[in-house]
């Protein structure tokens, strides 16, 4: 039955042929190496990808099928580590997405997690799961991360200062459990920067509150900001102050076997990389805000209030945008179909980088012309083919559906009273990322101070959306040659990893996802970006294979 049921084999040994139908591809910058396991197809994670015509055999519709692939990531992470394979069309949100992904949190950044996510949609979106608030007297959620099959959220402020600055663990529906403090320092009020990098949950503790972070609030005198390490339980293990100036640690990112951190600018606006047990001076680009920092393609990016940059090692940076279609704010940054996007205030724009210099406007989030301008993107991340951003000031989630078209998602925080002239009622979605195959966001107020908690509760409080189908496998696939299969089998949707089932998901009740599209099919390419890594032996079924049949092919 198996291979009556193969449709496509590429082997991806010499070139990108299919050896039992007509679905040859056109090889896009392909290396092929030899190694373990013969001679495999090698992806930069910049540019290369195989495309596939598309062609009848190809259009999956609503049947069953089974993708099976040999596959290596690359140690260590030099970007989104990108899609194995996409047949999906953007426009109508229909087709399928086998891609590897590490875990963003908000102001961006990248963990060197690399998670497996199976997703295919035709158009089908649910409403919001209220799924809790952490801490009562918190008002805003700080960041959200996936690890080890876990999902933790950092809070930014609390009504008793030893209740602010800590992690939380999701136990599931609205409960959730405390993790513990970022140190005993009560003038560190909020969870900052967080990632995972070799393994390893890290997290800064600081000052979200801008003013009491600038020393200008009466009786407050911020503390430097400090990096953490994770050991479990309630315990964290002191990393040291990056600077021992700066009061906040904006973002945080592995790039090349390394943990990187961005500061404000109360101590120059740096960047410093953890070497050891010592930070070392990367430099800054301004000595501005270094508000965000994202590894892509090999390049390391990183962005102030006004200016982006890219890093060349030491202390150096080359400056690639200034204040691009006149935004004065950059607050998030992403990668989206291989290319570089920022989030930016005032006027809400998502600026995609073209090269050399040029930026092209996706379109404007928030409220529209004629108010005051105060949209901002603080969040941006890839969920299931589609880029999402969370904005300010009325905590709306958004999804890119094409340039000069976005579509409104939700509007996730309640505040009586809203004005735009008056920022104490503007809220924000800080933060938003995948985690067992749906899209989780986390809202906030706009200062984030404690007695910023609304009537209704609403702020800083976590949500969940789901759209399409995903099964997502929230754990680090490492850097070892894996196999992974992707099945569908009426309306359940599988992952296996070297012939074991780690994850599923059913349809949403009453739904048929027909995936039938005319779009190519991309190996190696698609909308997380580039492949970085070696694939072998891919294989199109159209047919649901079980387990002992996965667990041959894994064997």
């Amino acid at each position: 039955m198996t291979e009556k049921a193969l449709i496509a084999h590429w082997p991806l040994q010499s070139d990108a042929s299919d050896i039992v139908g007509h679905n040859d591809g056109a090889a896009q910058g392909i290396a092929y190496v030899q190694g373990t396991r013969g001679s495999v197809a090698r992806f930069d994670g910049a540019a290369s990808q195989i495309v596939v015509p598309a062609s009848e055999a190809l259009r999956l519709g609503n049947g069953d099928f089974t993708i099976a692939v040999w596959a290596r990531c690359d140690q260590p992470m030099r970007g989104a580590f990108g899609d194995i394979l996409s047949k999906f069309d953007a426009a109508n949100r229909c087709g399928i997405n086998l891609t590897v992904a590490g875990s963003s949190p908000g102001y961006n950044g990248m963990s060197d997690t690399r998670h497996l996510h199976l997703g295919i949609d035709d158009g089908y979106l649910s409403g919001w799961e209220d799924c809790g608030k952490p801490c009562p007297s918190n008002a805003l959620i700080s960041n959200l991360l996936s690890m080890d099959g876990e999902l933790y959220a950092g809070i930014a402020d609390a009504a008793d200062p030893w209740d602010a600055a800590r992690v939380f663990r999701w136990r599931g529906g609205q409960e959730w459990d405390d993790c513990g403090r970022l140190g005993s320092d009560l003038l560190h009020r909020s969870v900052q920067g967080m990632g995972v990098h070799q393994g390893v949950l890290h997290a800064a503790a600081g000052v979200w509150d801008w003013n009491k972070s600038a020393g200008i609030v009466p009786g407050f005198v911020p503390a430097p900001a400090r990096i953490f390490a994770y050991e479990g339980g309630q315990t964290w293990r002191d990393l040291g102050a990056p600077d021992g100036i700066s009061p906040r640690a904006f973002s945080m990112t592995s790039f090349e076997g390394h943990l990187y951190v961005s500061l404000d600018r109360v101590g120059g606006g740096k960047c410093f990389m953890l070497e050891g047990d010592r930070w070392v001076d990367c430099g800054s680009i301004e000595r501005d805000n270094f508000e965000c920092l994202m590894p892509m393609g090999g390049v390391l990016y990183g962005a102030t209030h006004h200016t982006i940059a890219r890093y060349e090692g030491g202390q150096r940076w080359t400056v690639i945008g200034h204040e691009p279609f006149g935004i004065t704010q950059i607050h998030s940054m992403q990668v989206y179909e291989g290319q570089l996007h920022i989030g930016t205030w005032p006027q809400g724009y998502v600026l995609r980088y073209e090269g050399d210099g040029q930026w092209a406007n996706t379109g404007r989030l928030g409220i529209p012309e004629g108010f005051q301008e105060c949209n901002e993107v603080n969040d941006l991340t890839v969920h299931n083919g589609k880029l999402y951003a969370g904005v300010i000031p009325k905590a709306q989630v958004y999804r890119y559906e094409s340039d000069g078209h976005w579509t409104l998602i939700g509007s996730l925080g309640s505040q009586p009273g809203w004005r735009d002239i008056k920022s104490d009622t503007w809220r924000r979605v800080p933060t938003i990322t995948t985690f067992r195959g749906r899209l989780f966001a986390g809202t906030g107020s706009c200062v984030s101070r404690a007695e910023d908690v609304d009537p209704d509760g609403s702020l800083g409080r976590v949500y969940a959306l789901q759209a399409g189908q995903m099964a997502s496998y929230d754990r680090d696939l490492d850097d070892q040659w894996a196999h992974l299969a992707a099945v569908r089998e009426g309306k359940r949707l599988s992952l296996y990893v070297n012939g074991r089932l780690v994850a599923s998901s059913e349809a949403p009740a009453r739904q048929v996802l027909d995936l039938a599209n005319l779009e190519p099919l991309r190996i190696g390419g698609g909308p997380q970006g580039h492949f970085a890594g070696e694939l072998s032996d891919l294989r199109l079924y159209e047919a649901a294979l079980d387990g002992a049949d996965v667990r041959a092919l894994a064997g």
